[in-house]
């Protein structure tokens, strides 16, 4: 079996490994069709370390990344009702089902949570070993590389979620990569009445006004664009997925009195907020998290299947697992405007777009 292996900062090897053993109970063996490279991937890829905490630590070795990830079940554990050859979506997480979190069902809060790809074996691999219950299945109308982006579709559904999106709403998401697409998308569907994007690349500003968007704006104009649209008041919610500080400070300053701000882009540092200003706007400042296997991932799927959410135009590249460096993680770094969602097909494909 072939697979993408993390030892350290920038040193991702596909290697030839035995073969995976049989499931565990309640566990599957999927061969992989398809995986997607994130933003998540990327920090990996740039900073970690192997060590004793995620994102390489579980095996005592190199990781296999990888946790957008679809396959076909070849094997079955004990007390697995999934069958062999049924095609299923991989939500990802890995959660101990005992801590007071997983009680309550915040399964991305358990207090020992792995991931499929950080902490223990992933997707870029010709097969990988999952939890039965995290592996969804999905129609025959989505290609393999659609429903792998259930992951992303889900952390979006449950962004819009926690942001308790009211209909009429005026929402601007900052940042139109994949995350911020889908969040737009998932916002148009939930009743949202306006929808601005704010994106620096023209390209991605105008795959926004084909998706969900009334209006995109640069970074720069911005601020007048929606005090126009709003009459000076600001939007209602503002959606954070640019992944930098100062895409989170603008989000704040985006939302109107008495709105909220949802922040779902992983960026480093420490914001600093006027508190008297905050605290007399009456903002909220709420963060999300990933998803949930029961119900973010299934309403992910649904939205996929259905064709309510269209991630067709996201899916910019479809490399092989031999190229998952050149035409993947170092693709992605060296033109992060010109990828979007690059998708790894570890049966092959040929590179390019």
């Amino acid at each position: 079996m072939r697979a993408a292996r993390m030892h350290g900062r920038k040193d991702l090897r596909v290697e030839d490994l035995p073969p995976l053993g049989s499931p565990p109970p309640g566990w599957v063996r999927l061969r992989v069709e398809a995986c997607g490279i994130c933003g998540t991937d990327l920090e990996v890829y740039l900073h970690a370390q192997p060590s004793e905490e995620p994102p390489l630590a579980g095996s005592g070795g190199p990781l296999t990344m990888g946790h957008e990830s679809a396959g076909v079940v070849v094997e079955t554990g004990a007390g697995v009702d999934l069958a062999v050859g049924q095609r299923v979506a991989v939500e990802g997480h890995l959660f101990c089902g005992e801590c007071f979190w997983c009680h309550r069902g915040d399964y991305a809060l358990c207090a020992r949570l792995r991931s499929t790809g950080q902490g223990a074996d992933g997707g870029l691999a010709e097969e990988m070993l999952a939890p039965a219950r995290i592996c969804l299945p999905y129609s025959d109308d989505l290609l393999p590389e659609q429903a792998a982006v259930s992951e992303p579709t889900s952390v979006a559904v449950r962004a819009v979620r926690r942001a308790r999106l009211e209909p009429g709403a005026t929402v601007a998401v900052v940042g139109g990569g994949t995350i911020g697409l889908l969040v737009a998308q998932v916002a148009r569907l939930r009743g949202a009445e306006r929808v601005v994007v704010v994106e620096p690349v023209a390209e991605r500003r105008a795959l926004a006004e084909r998706l969900a968007a009334d209006v995109t704006a640069t970074p720069h104009d911005a601020t007048d664009v929606l005090a126009e649209l709003t009459g000076g008041v600001g939007a209602d919610m503002v959606f954070e997925a640019g992944g930098n500080p100062e895409a989170v400070r603008s989000a704040v300053e985006w939302t109107r009195k008495g709105g909220r701000t949802v922040l779902l882009g992983v960026s480093g540092g420490s914001l600093e907020l006027p508190l008297t200003s905050f605290l007399l706007s009456e903002k909220e400042l709420v963060a999300s998290l990933s998803h949930t296997y029961d119900v973010d991932f299934p309403e992910a799927i649904s939205l996929l299947e259905s064709g309510k959410v269209d991630v067709r135009p996201l899916i910019t590249d479809r490399i092989g697992l031999d190229q998952v460096v050149s035409h993947g993680f170092e693709a992605l770094l060296a033109e992060p405007s010109a990828h979007l969602k690059v998708m790894v097909m570890p049966g092959g494909a040929a590179p390019g777009r």
